[in-house]
């Protein structure tokens, strides 16, 4: 079995390079914000912590505008400002950017590291210059179908091979963002599964959610690529192509990293992290919810219903409070 021969560089969007440039800006805390182009990437610095009006530390936490990124994000935010009365400021930008910022000191934790393939070119970066706080829930990228496809014609990539197959289909792929990642594998698995008949058709995250729900409300046959977890796969009955090449890998960890030092400048944060672990049933439930309503809401009523989680992460006892 042959290794994947692309590496992937995000999900929903382009992976910015690692020798990115950075600026930071500094809104009031708890706010996003964005990470822009700037300085340089050096070498690992560790800043001294950023303090609020009120006094209190301030940390900086860079997440991505995918959804599972932004809930995980949302439940760390809520959880340290609260437990540990620190005030955690969420900044919004590219993964590569995010790891060249951790590693530097820039930012202080990033909770959307996918190891250990595909965000691998990234992490042999600056691996040893950030502080890996361990998983929090698995993922997995590939090709995904309707469950009323046959999977007695159709169960792995290479059957898409077949002309009469690919034209069930459409003669196309539904894609995301051109340049991510997940597109950037798909493009290779057209190449390596040799699908000469197939159309990538590139668009974005939301488009092709649009197109899988137009599809399937119709029962027409449809192939989109995407990842777990998402909230898709809550809402509708799907399943994996299989990937016998591994062109997309197998099951990934999405990893929390911070930056070094993180771990002794604050130890109770540091244990949130090594403790924070969300199952994938759940969080797959957690992301309908916060597509239906708000991630705000959807967060906020998780969190309401898990004190005892809660408990467990933020002073790793376990049992019900009180």
């Amino acid at each position: 079995m042959r290794r994947r021969t692309v590496l992937l560089g995000g999900l929903g969007l382009a992976g910015a390079s690692i020798a990115s440039l950075v600026q930071l800006s500094r809104p009031k805390p708890g706010q996003t914000t964005r990470l822009e182009d700037g300085g340089p990437v050096g070498s690992s610095s560790t800043r001294p912590l950023a303090s609020s009006a009120s006094g209190r530390p301030t940390l900086r936490m860079g997440w991505s505008p995918w959804a599972d990124a932004e809930v995980v994000s949302l439940i760390a935010q809520q959880v340290i400002q609260q437990a540990y009365d620190i005030q955690v400021e969420r900044v919004l930008a590219d993964i590569g950017i995010q790891y060249a910022s951790v590693a530097r000191g820039d930012l202080d934790m990033m909770l959307m590291a996918w190891l250990p393939l595909t965000h691998r070119d990234y992490w042999t970066r600056v691996r040893d210059r950030v502080v890996d706080f361990g998983s929090m829930y698995s993922g997995r990228l590939g090709w995904v179908v309707p469950d009323y496809v046959s999977e007695s014609e159709v169960r792995s990539i290479p059957n898409l091979g077949d002309p009469a197959i690919a034209s069930r289909f459409g003669d196309q792929v539904q894609g995301i963002d051109p340049g991510s990642g997940l597109n950037q594998a798909s493009e290779e698995a057209l190449r390596v599964y040799n699908l000469r008949d197939l159309k990538l058709v590139s668009s974005s995250s939301a488009a092709m959610t649009a197109v899988l729900d137009q599809a399937i409300r119709q029962q027409r046959w449809v192939v989109v690529t995407s990842w777990t977890p998402h909230w898709m796969f809550a809402r509708y009955k799907l399943r994996f192509l299989d990937d016998p090449d591994r062109v997309f890998g197998g099951i990934e960890w999405i990893h929390a990293l911070g930056r070094q030092q993180l771990d002794l400048d604050i130890p109770e944060v540091a244990g949130f992290l090594t403790r924070f672990h969300l199952p994938d049933r759940e969080l797959s439930d957690l992301l309908l919810a916060a597509n239906e309503t708000s991630a705000e809401a959807a967060v906020e009523a998780y969190l309401a219903r898990h004190p005892a989680r809660v408990r467990y992460w933020t002073t790793g006892e376990i049992g019900a409070a009180g």
